[in-house]
């Protein structure tokens, strides 16, 4: 309280020595560590990220869903036009 004593940094202030660079706990970028955490990486979206796949069958049964609909429409319209012939005809 009175001084003398060493002081302790405090929220973030600079402790003194300059300890600015931060070790990573795994070693640096290219240690087997960082391989083995990426390959994991790469084998769980390829695994359990089943986006790529929902998209395509969303967009094949959209597709699919759209063509019925246009041969639906044209078949209705082809019925319409027949019964108009033979309405025409009987008149």
């Amino acid at each position: 309280m009175s001084g003398g004593g060493t002081e302790t940094p405090v929220g973030c202030e600079a402790t003194p020595g300059g300890g600015d660079k931060k070790k990573d706990s795994l070693g640096t970028a290219g240690s087997p560590a960082h391989l083995i955490i990426k390959d994991l990486g790469e084998i769980h979206s390829r695994l359990l990220d089943h986006r790529p796949v929902i998209q395509g069958e969303t967009r094949y049964f959209v597709k699919e869903f759209e063509c019925e609909q246009l041969l639906t429409q044209s078949v209705d319209s082809n019925r319409g036009s027949r019964n108009e012939r033979r309405f025409l005809m009987t008149i």
